[in-house]
């Protein structure tokens, strides 16, 4: 919750900020220990800009907006022609009022004629208080030496009254004021001591406490363009009062380079630099540490991460820690334990206070530790470095890092879209719809910056919040998801339709025969222990026919449908007769959702309605010799076919009662791949690597592949792919890859597009195609199974499902 107020500051500062001069006559009229001071130069412009940038007009129900509006009500009337100051102040707990102060003119307060207002004269010591009332809400003025003091409370005015002759101006405040630059838009002076009340006030659920002691006083320009809000200026510390940035006084900034370990998809990351730790914490003494650049902490997937960067790979740190307890291996990169609780304990402080030490993974110069429990989290990140799909790769991550410094003591970087929630929940219960509603998609970091001045009491800061069009590097391809389950997957993964979010899912098996349903978030939904390994995959039936969706599939032992929750759909599951041989086959000939299971086991086979019940119409009970794929449905010409292929090569090309439709003119030594239609024929192939094609009259045609024993064909209608030794053939193009052992090469239709997969699962490399064989950019991908490929979230970007490595599931997106 401490990240929240990076943010806090960077929106609160900008959400009511403007220009500056270098005269003090004004401040002499500011309550005394203002939580914030906004000084506006031109507040018409001001206003015009605030009412102009994209981000807040996104806003759908301004409450914020409107309670403010309500709370400085007698403003919209006034009318000022040169700089003025918004100040608030804390009176009493949690409640604030504010002042306004700025010169008067003629034509200062123009009153709407349709405002209900009333006014009476207050005299306190000797001087004139105008109290009025206006649409219910009463304020208070008091005019001095040409000066406007207009305020929500009395009780301020009467302390002006008797301070601002006698004022005087702290010179902290001096000193930062004089370095306002009076072209922008608005400027906001603050003390962190006095504002963290009113972040408080504002974000009552976030841990605001550490603004208090941040800095001593800050001054920070605003600018509000109409896709970009922005500040700068500078914040001053004390080293005898102990503030954060104290720590930093005597050490000079370096580049921030952790962005290269951190994943995408993060909420936040905080990154503190030094030239020498010894000169960040002179009181430490850890040789260790002697060549430590960089320190950062993130958070991503829920879990906290804190990353150090050292001058190179070759340093005592990395030689020494390597030597710990090999905990398990991801990508050929090892993952320790750290049986050290006192490892670098309290080192990084104020900064980073505590973190968990217990697992860590060296990364070149890079160490990332964890707590164990966030194992699939690590292993992602480790695939993501090994990959270059980290942030530091994001055009996005690039733009916005041009608006800021190449080096900085302290830089705090916000993902807005992971983090709006977390944001939202941090603020005033009433407020936390509004700030949901935000649109922010092309708004995706908020960051703060703090360069410190080597030797000096104060540091520079920029922060920015700006439109960012650049979009994911095109042809690329980055990982989304690293689930990790309980045992190894021995199934394909592969994707499921959810019929309410009409997103994708993912339904795997492991090793322990235990079936999981993974959300697009990667959180396993239900887990359903079977009673053996699947045979085939997973289908999807509707057998109520009211849109919602189950799964149904075979083991060697039971035919199961399961509901949505992973629930028994009554009367399954059933079990076989004896064993079944080959995966339920499903036809729904006319789309009608009057589903027929097809059941095989060794040479017998069954049909059966969506109620388990045996279809009587169905004549053909099986063949003298085993079935070697299960039986397939084609629609040629409004005509229904359904093949069985036997051991034997005889092949049964049946209607739906299960009468001979054609009857083959001689029999066939089949490959081990199914029937297809291609080019309105029956094909297969043969054992000696033909291209067998059969007529309407069962008449034969052969064609030779360039293929010899032992290889694969998928086909579409018109497209026609083989796979022999290391020759992957699309079409008429060959593609030589590496010797391994592969997956069976698949087919996808996306879109109008095609496109070929296959995976080398020695190497573990997955492969994508398009029809004229080029490959896929960012392919080879890491992974170790069949891919499955489909739009799997709410984007239209497609996903891609493969087993990784050990326990895992890995999702990539094509970019």
């Amino acid at each position: 919750m401490k990240r929240i107020l990076i943010l806090l500051l960077t929106i609160l500062s900008i959400g009511c900020t403007t220009e500056t001069p270098k005269e003090y006559s004004l401040l002499a009229y500011v309550p005394q220990n203002a939580a914030a001071i906004i000084q506006i130069q031109n507040f018409e412009s001001f206003r015009s800009e605030l009412k102009n940038n994209q981000l807040l007009k996104s806003f759908r129900k301004p409450f914020f907006k409107k309670d403010f509006n309500a709370f400085v009500d007698y403003l919209q009337y006034i009318k000022p022609n040169s700089k003025a100051l918004l100040c608030f102040n804390e009176l009493g707990k949690k409640n604030f009022e504010y002042t306004f102060i700025t010169k008067i003119h003629p034509d200062l307060i123009v009153l709407d004629s349709l405002a209900k207002s009333s006014t009476e004269k207050i005299d306190y010591e000797g001087n004139s208080i105008t109290k009025t009332t206006l649409n219910d809400r009463v304020n208070y003025t008091f005019i001095a030496d040409s000066i406007f003091i207009n305020s929500s409370s009395e009780l301020l005015i009467e302390n002006c009254i008797r301070s601002y002759k006698k004022a005087t101006i702290p010179e902290t405040l001096k000193k930062v004021y004089a370095t306002i630059d009076e072209t922008k838009s608005a400027t906001v002076l603050a003390n962190p001591k006095h504002f963290q009340p009113l972040l408080k006030k504002l974000f009552p659920n976030a841990a605001t406490d550490i603004v208090t002691n941040f800095g001593e006083q800050a001054a920070l320009d605003v600018s509000i363009l109409p896709d970009e809000l922005s500040f700068t200026g500078v914040v001053t510390s004390n080293d005898s009062l102990s503030h954060t940035l104290s720590s930093l006084k005597n050490t000079a900034p370096r580049e921030y380079k952790m962005a290269k370990v951190i994943p995408v998809s993060f909420e936040y990351f905080t990154s503190i630099t030094f030239d020498e730790y010894k000169k960040f914490h002179p009181e430490i003494k850890n040789s260790l540490l002697d060549a430590l650049e960089e320190v950062t902490t993130f958070s991503f997937n829920g879990n906290t991460f804190t990353g150090l960067r050292f001058i190179s790979s070759s340093n005592e740190a990395i030689t020494q820690l390597q030597t710990k307890s090999e905990a398990s291996t991801v990508r050929n990169i090892k993952v320790y334990e750290n049986e050290d609780a006192s490892l670098f304990k309290d080192h990084f402080t104020p900064f980073i206070k505590n973190f968990d030490n217990r697992t860590f993974v060296v990364l070149d110069e890079y160490i990332v530790f964890s707590e164990p429990e966030a194992a699939g989290s690590l292993a992602m990140l480790i695939g993501m470095y090994k990959d270059e799909q980290t942030l530091f790769y994001q055009k996005n991550y690039q733009e916005t890092i041009k608006s800021l410094s190449d080096e900085s003591s302290l830089l705090t970087f916000v993902n807005t879209e992971t983090f709006k929630k977390t944001f939202a929940e941090s603020a005033q219960k009433k407020y936390q719809k509004e700030i949901s509603s935000i649109n922010i998609e092309d708004y995706p970091f908020a960051a703060l910056q703090f360069t410190n001045e080597k030797g000096s009491n104060y540091a520079h800061v920029h922060g920015i919040l700006k439109r960012n069009t650049a979009k994911p590097s095109e042809n690329t391809v980055s990982q989304l998801l690293n689930i990790v389950l309980d045992n190894p997957p021995t199934s394909n993964p592969q994707f499921v339709k959810n019929h309410i979010t009409k997103r994708k899912e993912i339904v795997v098996q492991d090793d322990q025969n235990a079936l999981y349903l993974i959300s697009t978030s990667g959180k396993v939904l239900w887990k359903k222990q079977l009673d053996g390994q699947l045979l085939g995959k997973v289908s999807q039936v509707d057998l109520y026919k009211n849109g919602r969706l189950q799964l149904a599939f075979t083991t060697s032992q039971s035919f199961y449908v399961l509901d949505r929750n992973g629930k028994d759909v009554k009367p399954y599951p059933t079990k076989a007769k004896t064993t079944y041989t080959q995966p339920v086959a499903i036809f729904d000939y006319d789309k009608s959702k009057n589903y027929r299971f097809v059941f095989t086991e060794g040479n017998k086979v069954s049909m059966r309605d969506k109620k388990g019940k045996t279809v009587s119409g169905f004549k053909f009970s099986g063949s003298e010799n085993d079935f070697i794929n299960p039986p397939q449905h084609f629609r040629v010409r409004s005509k229904d076919y359904i093949t069985f292929q036997e051991s034997n090569g005889k092949l049964h090309i049946l209607s739906r009662t299960g009468k001979p439709r054609i009857t083959p003119k001689k029999n066939v030594q089949f490959s081990d791949n199914i029937m297809y239609i291609h080019d309105n024929l029956f094909t297969t192939s043969d054992r000696k690597g033909n291209l067998i094609q059969i007529d309407q009259k069962g008449q034969f045609q052969e064609t030779k592949l360039p293929v010899e024993e032992s290889h694969d064909v998928v086909m579409t209608s018109k497209t026609l792919v083989s796979f022999f030794e290391n020759k992957l053939r699309i079409k008429d193009k060959t593609v030589e890859l590496d010797f391994g052992s592969y997956s069976k090469p698949n087919i996808f239709y996306i879109r109008n597009k095609i496109y070929v997969t296959i995976t080398d699962k020695d190497a573990q490399k997955v492969y994508l195609f398009d029809s004229n064989a080029k490959p896929i950019a960012g392919f080879p991908a890491f992974g170790s199974s069949a891919i499955d490929l489909g739009n799997f979230d709410k984007d239209n970007k497609l996903e891609v499902v493969t087993k990784g490595e050990n326990n895992t599931i890995l999702v990539y997106k094509l970019n």
